[in-house]
Order: C-alpha cells, then sequence, then structure tokens
C-alpha cells in the first residue's frame, strides 16, 4: 500500500496531465515595479487606505494603506486596459472598472470581477480621454450611468447587465467623440456629460440633451461640487471655468503656467472651495493647487522621491513627467497620483511626494535570459534593458542608464548571452526618438552598450509587418561561433533576416531571403547543425521556413501552420513551433524539420508563445497561452517529457494576459517575463 500510494504521489506531482488535481503551483515577484501608464486612480472614501489603481496593460491593484503595498486584483478581469475606476458611494464594495474592452463590475471591492452586458460593443473606454466617464448613483451602488468612447451615454439600474441609452443612438455629441467625464446633480435629476466638444446637460425628467452653448470647449475632466449650490468645474483650457448656475453662464480661473489643464480634484469644507489639478504640456506635467479658486496656483511638484530601487528605470525617467490622475482623500494631508510611470503619495498636501508603487509591476515584457551564473536579463517595451545579479530581488538599467536620447531610450525586444561565462549581452532595440532598429551589443557582461546599425535598414519598414512597423523581435545566436549572430526583422520594404559575423556589430542581408518576411519571435539555431535555421512567419504565406545550408535556400515544411509566432530548438535537435491553429497550438519535429506533427491544442483561446526548452534537463518544455488585444487569460504549460503530459502551472500567478518569454534558470527556477507585469519565477523540482 505504501509502495502504491508513493507511485500515485511521483505521477501526482510529475506526470499529471492538463485537468489533473494537484497542488496549486506557487509563484514568486522576481521583478521591478513601476515602467508603464497608470491612468486610473480612485479612492474607497468609505474604506481609509484604500486606493485602485488602473493600468493601460495589466489591469488593476488595490491597496488598504494608501499605496505602501499593492495586489493585483484581475480576477475575471477580462481586459487589462483600464481606463477609469469607480467605487459606488452607498456601498464601496461595489466596484466598476471601464476598459477597451467594455465595463467589469465587482461586488467584492475589486476580488473578483464580471463582465456587464456591452450593447453590442457600444459600451468601451479609452484611456486617457475616458477619465471620468462611469456616474454612480449616490443612494444605489447599481445605478449607474457610462459615457462610451462610441459617443454614447447610458445608465443601468441593474449594475450594468441591461442599458438604456439616454437620448440618441448617436449619443449627446456624436458617435466619434469620446465622453471624457460626467458628473450628476446633487438630486440626482441632471447628468452633465464632457467631451472635446463641450458640456451637454440631460434632463432625467424631460429625457433629453441640450449642449450648453456658453460652456468651454474642450473638455477634459468635469465635476460638480457641493450639495446646496453646487459649483460646476472643467477642464481642458490654459484655465479651469466655474459655473454657479447649473452651466448657464462661465468664468475663467487664472491661466496655469504651463499647458493646459487636464484633472481636477477638489474639495469644500469649512475652509472653503481646495483646488487640486493637473496640467500636461506634450509629455511634461505637474501638479498645481490653489486655496482662492484659482486666483493663484503654487506649484505642488518642488519635491518628488522616486523609489529607484523599486523601479530602477527611474535612474533615467524622471518625475517631470505627463501626469494621469490625481485624488485627494478625506484626510486633507493626503494626495495621491500616477503618471506614465508610477504612483506617488503626498502626506503634507502637496509639498512633498513619495513614489509608492511596491506591488504593482507594470512593464510589458519581450523576453528574458539567464546566464550560468544566474544573473537575469529582461529585454522590456518603454523600460529597455534591466538585470538582477540577486535572483530578482532588485534590478539595474543598463540600456539606458541615465537622461534621455532620442537614440537609446525606448524599446528592447530580445536578449541574448554568449561568450565566456555568458558576459557579452547581444539586444534589439527599436527607440522612441528615432525611425530605425538597432543592435546593442555589450562584452563586459552588460556595463557598456556599443549601439550598431551598419547594413541594417535605415528605417522602419511599414509594408506587410506583423504591427504598424517592422521591429526586430528575432534572434538568435549560433552556439558554437558566438560572432555569428542572426537577426529577424517583419515587413517587405527592408525586413528579412540579417546576419552578423562581428557578434553584432555589422549586418548583412542573408543571400536568399524566406518566401514571407512577416516573422514575429520565431527565429531559432539547430545546435546540433549550426546552419539549420528555422524562420517561422504569419499570415498569407505563414508556415515554418527551413534553411539546410544556413540562408542559401528555403523550404515551407509546415504550410499549414500559416500563424507561427515562435520557435525553439532543443540541445538534442528536437525542433518546436509555437502560435495559432484555432486556438493555441505548438508542433513538434524530431526530424530536423522534415517532418512535423501537432504535438498540442491548448485549452481556451490566444496564442500558443514563448516556447522554451530547459537547457539543463532534457525533455523539459514550457509554453504560454497569450491573449493579445489587452485581454486576459493566459496560462503557462510545462512538460517533463518532451510534451507526452503537460501541466498547467499557472497557479497563483495573478490572471493576466500571459508571459512573452520564459528562461529555466541554473538555480532550478523557472522565470517569466509576463506580456504585463513584470518577471515571476516558480521552483522547479
Amino acid at each position: 500500500m505504501r509502495f502504491a500510494a508513493m507511485l500515485a504521489l511521483l505521477f501526482v506531482s510529475f506526470a499529471a496531465p492538463i485537468g489533473a488535481e494537484e497542488p496549486v503551483r506557487h509563484w514568486e515577484f522576481a521583478g521591478w515595479e513601476g515602467g508603464g501608464c497608470y491612468p486610473a486612480l480612485e479612492i474607497d472614501h468609505a474604506n481609509p487606505g484604500r486606493v485602485y489603481l488602473g493600468s493601460d496593460v495589466a489591469g488593476l491593484w488595490r491597496s488598504d494603506d494608501y499605496g505602501d503595498n499593492w495586489s493585483f486584483q484581475t480576477r475575471g478581469l477580462g481586459n487589462l486596459n483600464v481606463a477609469v475606476i469607480a467605487v459606488a458611494p452607498s456601498n464601496s464594495s461595489t466596484v466598476y472598472a471601464g476598459t477597451k474592452g467594455g465595463l467589469y463590475v465587482s461586488k467584492d471591492a475589486g476580488l473578483s470581477w464580471q463582465a456587464a452586458d456591452s450593447l453590442g460593443g457600444k459600451i468601451r473606454f479609452s484611456r486617457p480621454a475616458s477619465y471620468r466617464s462611469i456616474a454612480v448613483s449616490r443612494a444605489n451602488a447599481d445605478h449607474v450611468c457610462v459615457g462610451s468612447s462610441k459617443g454614447i451615454v447610458a445608465c443601468s439600474e441593474d449594475a450594468g447587465a441591461s442599458w438604456r441609452v439616454l437620448g440618441p443612438d448617436y449619443g449627446p455629441f456624436d458617435e466619434t467623440t469620446t465622453i471624457t467625464s460626467l458628473a450628476v446633480s446633487p438630486d440626482e435629476s441632471v447628468l452633465w456629460a464632457g467631451s472635446k466638444k463641450g458640456l451637454a446637460r440631460y434632463s432625467f425628467a424631460d429625457d433629453r440633451w441640450s449642449i450648453l452653448a456658453d460652456a468651454p470647449k474642450p473638455v477634459s475632466d468635469f465635476v460638480v461640487v457641493g450639495t446646496e449650490k453646487p459649483t460646476l468645474i472643467a477642464a481642458g483650457q490654459p484655465s479651469l471655468w466655474f459655473s454657479e448656475d447649473g452651466g448657464a453662464s462661465w468664468w475663467p480661473s487664472a491661466q496655469v503656467p504651463n499647458g493646459d489643464t487636464s484633472r481636477i480634484a477638489a474639495r469644500r469644507d469649512e475652509n472653503g472651495l481646495f483646488l487640486s489639478i493637473i496640467w500636461n504640456k506634450g509629455w511634461e506635467g505637474g501638479v498645481l493647487t490653489s486655496s482662492d479658486r484659482g486666483v493663484t496656483w503654487q506649484s505642488a511638484n518642488k519635491f518628488m522621491q522616486p523609489d529607484t530601487v523599486r523601479n530602477p528605470t527611474r535612474a533615467w525617467h524622471q518625475t517631470s513627467g505627463r501626469v494621469a490622475a490625481l485624488k485627494l482623500a478625506k484626510n486633507p494631508l493626503i494626495m495621491l497620483r500616477s503618471d506614465w510611470w508610477g504612483v506617488f503619495r503626498s502626506d503634507d498636501g502637496g509639498i512633498t511626494w513619495k513614489e509608492r508603487i511596491k506591488g504593482a509591476p507594470n512593464t510589458v515584457g519581450s523576453d528574458i535570459a539567464v546566464s550560468p551564473t544566474g544573473r537575469i536579463y529582461v529585454a522590456t517595451m518603454d523600460d529597455g534593458l534591466v538585470s538582477s545579479s540577486d535572483g530578482g530581488v532588485t534590478y539595474q538599467p543598463l540600456f539606458p542608464t541615465e537622461g534621455y536620447s532620442e537614440d537609446k531610450n525606448g524599446h528592447v525586444w530580445r536578449v541574448a548571452l554568449t561568450g565566456k561565462g555568458a558576459g557579452t549581452v547581444i539586444a534589439t532595440s527599436s527607440p522612441w526618438g528615432k525611425n530605425l532598429n538597432q543592435v546593442i551589443v555589450s562584452q563586459d557582461g552588460g556595463a557598456n552598450f556599443k549601439m550598431a546599425r551598419m547594413g541594417l535598414p535605415a528605417s522602419r519598414p511599414k509594408v506587410n509587418t506583423v504591427w504598424g512597423e517592422g521591429y526586430p523581435r528575432a534572434l538568435s545566436v549560433d552556439p558554437y561561433e558566438p560572432n555569428r549572430v542572426y537577426v529577424g526583422i517583419d515587413g517587405d520594404d527592408g525586413g528579412g533576416l540579417y546576419i552578423s559575423d562581428d557578434g553584432g556589430i555589422n549586418w548583412q542581408e542573408a543571400p536568399t531571403q524566406p518566401p514571407s518576411k512577416r516573422i514575429y519571435n520565431a527565429l531559432a539555431i539547430d545546435p546540433t547543425e549550426t546552419t539549420r535555421i528555422l524562420w517561422g512567419a504569419t499570415g498569407e504565406k505563414g508556415g515554418i521556413y527551413l534553411s539546410r545550408n544556413g540562408g542559401k535556400s528555403w523550404e515551407n515544411v509546415l504550410p499549414d501552420f500559416q500563424w507561427v509566432f515562435d520557435a525553439a530548438i532543443a540541445k538534442d535537435g528536437t525542433q518546436y513551433a509555437a502560435g495559432d491553429k484555432d486556438g493555441p497550438v505548438l508542433y513538434v519535429s524530431h526530424q530536423q524539420g522534415a517532418k512535423w506533427k501537432l504535438l498540442k491544442h491548448f485549452p481556451g483561446k490566444g496564442v500558443c508563445e514563448a516556447v522554451t526548452p530547459d537547457p539543463y534537463k532534457a525533455g523539459r518544455v514550457a509554453v504560454s497561452t497569450v491573449h493579445w488585444g489587452d485581454q486576459s487569460g493566459g496560462r503557462i504549460f510545462f512538460s517533463d517529457d518532451g510534451g507526452e503530459y503537460w501541466r498547467d502551472i499557472t497557479g497563483d500567478l495573478p490572471e493576466g494576459a500571459g508571459a512573452a518569454a520564459m528562461a529555466f534558470g541554473p538555480d532550478k527556477y523557472l522565470y517569466i517575463s509576463r506580456m504585463a507585469g513584470s518577471v515571476y519565477r516558480t521552483k522547479l523540482e
């Protein structure tokens, strides 16, 4: 009996197929926080300390201590691009999140979410425009009105299960005008809607909209302050605009010193009206305060303290950038603000600010590599290239490292480690400020980088690309000739396979290009025969293209698999191709690419990506299913026997889009760089 029980335990632990019961896999955070846009911020005034923070890629977080600690709250949140959050005043357990994919409702303070009806796709939200486009009744948490990026305004009495469109189907303005803000009168008889075309007023009694002809335009934010004699305040111009007669007449504040007013946080108490606003001008921004209705403005940006440990890219990303959201707590000294890189709190009314980012990672990953000594290298969109030498406890920026340079700051797509002790770091880059692609090379472990462009296209391709432009998202290095490096760029007008024979410094086009240049990540060199190259393409001429002679000729060996997004080859020559064929699929070849078979059709929607054979253990391989288009639902799968049996090891990972890349470390950890949400790791047996 003991022997039988032991066998059963071993089977569950090591070879349980998908769907079998096993202990929940634990993942530990091994990344850094910050590093992306946080467009939404909302305070639960009924629960001191509770705050919600939204991301445009990773979903949202909740804090119960005013941002000292954040935790992912994405269970059931089907779309991760959150533009606006609203807490019901009468029952703060009811929370609404407006996303690019529609409205989601939580009845348990964000612990779980359900999708509301979307009126056939007409209810959508977009950042940064849809900043205050949800209005919840003060008396009933299920009574809610929303303003859509599609222009309509609709109200529900059952928390979004059904809707009534207010006025015409095209909305108070037109179907192309995003509703930026909604506000209800104190007695809830009137609803105002703001947009770039101004303000509209809806009377529930008359069931009609009227455009306020004398109201300011555009309106980026709008609030109603007070109950007995409410003050209407609109932002969107160099001045705030005020009305105390329901919008019939208006007067301006003093102009802000820079840019335009963007967001409003206002409070009326025994001391009068306190205003705090965001101003933005291009990619610069800040916060101002006023206690005299905007006659004078005081800067609230003088003492900004970024968290360069938890948010290491603050070493080069300054705190003077565009500000996204601003909120006031009941405690008049506590204020919170978010920007395109993190979130800050002030405990002294805006005099000093400290970044409060612990637990809110927002990085969009693109690749990850772990050296034989355990050093982690992570390539990201926007955050550049970062590295950790302590298992992911702390990170340091490698490229860029300081300030802003138009040919450095931006996206780093792939990273490869070569040379003695993996001391040579090669990565591909697309900077924000220049229309080009490049390779960056370091021969000292990442301390110094050289940018290499010689022989690469002078500009990014535009024709037949996976996204709007062609990027160097495919990179592979000859394992025995580390000076021979391959890069794949998508696009017919300059894309294709490029080869370097001097470690990535100088480049030339492959002698013959694959018939389709529409590549994503799928480029791999066979370690058993390095002239054998796999090139995966997507779309009309998609498939797996095999070269047996170093790129001189190509054969489509898997033409029925037209949406190939990733490829990898194990040490023993086993070839894998991952992508989408009526769902996420993984193909395998044990015959040097000559013949292929379907290895696994994974459950759910999306694509199969991040296929990663373990270099330390034969037969071990991991993949992720990925949901693009801001959708959640990605999973992590793992096999110890070459794919005969698979385990879903997603475990306690926060729900998200899946992994962009994975790497096995020498410490027996599997590391993943998430599509959004930084790096996690799990210990393997």
